[in-house]
């Protein structure tokens, strides 16, 4: 639900490879339920190596929470004063702990208080458009940014949700249940070619949901930017808990460009670290990040080991913070300019209206689908210019799903395509492949 389950495309890379709509000025790319903003931080990272284009992101999610972390982390990769490392350990932190360290928390009360102000219209940002929400959508949104403040601040059990959901998953398999994290790890995991995910790390994320984790700070405060279904009542909020994964791990949107290198030894935090480190660097400079800068890399006796192997004290965690003044000015602008890109959020609703409105139909350049939004192609469809390039992620890192299921996904997946009149572009392998490739006739 907050992170998807292949890495990051560089989509003008995609298109061009493709041979059809390579020569436009303008791109226009759809993206349906990706659940983070990997994609766009991939393509914004790489613009420099193409051509002059007008780019435009349609993302589609299913929740408005998904929306506002989206909005959250960009902004944190496109903010002008923050180091390389540093946005890039609050980016880590922020998509895929339940628990960040202090210094990420301050961060994270500071930027949703700028954040409120977006769906109000009260800040402009160039690079973001929410004019196609509702009302009620953006109330939501702002909704949304007021709680996390308010809740990093007076903190809420997060890792007491994480516990009841791991809970009623195994039931009386609990307390045994590092023994089914080794087995989902070795057994499903390691086959499907996942290398530098270490056991360590990954049986830590499944006990406690922290995934990213560094010697320098210890994650104590609550991440509630994890936490479902987000309602202001009355003076407060009330929310479902954590309803996301626990099982897959948020390590494959980042950590799978590593497996490329059969000789090094990094952790799956490591990888993260570096390639969300050259994004952040390359949207900002337009020229290549130089390797010597990646901190985590300086010192290889900290690589492949957790540094973090148990919990803080809870008291630390529930500590209140008092609320302080918002430095922030109203117009203060503090992203850096990116004036041919822009992100447009539609409501959920647009999966089922986009076909029947003439300004859709026959509009975009590139289809981008997650793999719980497969059903979803026949409406999707009508919206692609001929020779459009679809792109539909598959389910290969997820625990899950078994063999058998893979392939049925494949199969299901290429009848729905067969349907929408999408032509397959090379042969799909489900233990090999985590996108399958299509295009619009």
């Amino acid at each position: 639900m907050w992170w998807g389950y292949s890495p990051g495309l560089d989509i003008q890379h995609e298109v061009n490879k493709s041979g059809t709509n390579c020569l436009g000025k303008c791109l226009e790319i759809l993206i349906v339920g990706a659940g983070d903003p990997r994609h766009i931080l991939k393509t914004l990272a790489s613009s420099y190596l193409h051509q002059d284009r007008t780019v435009t992101y349609h993302v589609i999610e299913l929740t408005s929470e998904q929306v506002a972390r989206s909005i959250l982390l960009l902004s944190t990769c496109l903010e002008k004063d923050l180091g390389l490392q540093e946005a890039t350990r609050y980016y880590l932190e922020i998509f895929g702990n339940t628990l960040v360290r202090p210094a990420t928390a301050k961060y994270l009360v500071q930027q949703c208080s700028r954040l409120t102000d977006i769906p109000t219209s009260t800040i402009s940002c160039s690079w973001l458009s929410l004019d196609r929400l509702k009302h009620k959508d953006k109330d939501r949104l702002e909704a949304i940014f007021k709680f996390w403040e308010r809740a990093t601040r007076e903190s809420v059990p997060i890792v007491k949700y994480w516990d009841q959901r791991i809970r009623n998953s195994l039931k009386t398999r609990y307390d045994y249940r590092d023994g089914v994290f080794d087995w989902d790890y070795h057994m499903i995991l390691k086959s499907r070619g996942v290398s530098n995910l270490t056991i360590q790390e990954y049986r830590f994320w499944r006990n406690n949901g922290v995934a990213f984790t560094w010697l320098e700070g210890e994650p104590v405060r609550s991440n509630p930017t994890l936490l479902s279904n987000i309602i202001q009542h009355g003076p407060g909020f009330i929310h479902y808990a954590y309803l996301g994964d626990i099982t897959n791990g948020p390590y494959f949107a980042w950590a799978l460009e590593g497996a490329k290198d059969k000789h090094n030894k990094y952790r799956a935090t490591d990888i993260a670290e570096r390639e969300v480190m050259r994004v952040i660097h390359e949207i900002k400079t337009k020229e290549p990040l130089c390797e010597e800068l990646i901190a985590s890399h300086r010192d290889p006796s900290i690589l492949n080991g957790t540094l973090i192997t148990q919990m803080p004290d809870n008291e630390m965690e529930q500590e209140s913070w008092k609320r302080e003044r918002s430095k922030h000015k109203r117009n203060d602008m503090p992203w850096i300019n990116i004036e041919e890109h822009k992100v447009v959020f539609h409501p959920t609703a647009s999966l089922e209206t986009f076909k029947h409105k003439a300004e859709y139909v026959s509009r975009f350049d590139f289809l981008w689908v997650a793999q719980n939004m497969i059903k979803q192609l026949p409406n999707l469809a009508p919206l692609l210019k001929e020779g459009a390039i679809v792109m539909v992620e598959l389910q290969k890192y997820m625990v899950e799903p078994r063999e058998e299921d893979l392939q049925n996904f494949v199969k299901e997946l290429r009848n729905i395509a067969r349907e929408s009149a999408l032509r397959e572009l090379g042969d799909i392998n489900p233990k090999e492949h985590y996108i399958a490739r299509f295009c619009k006739h």
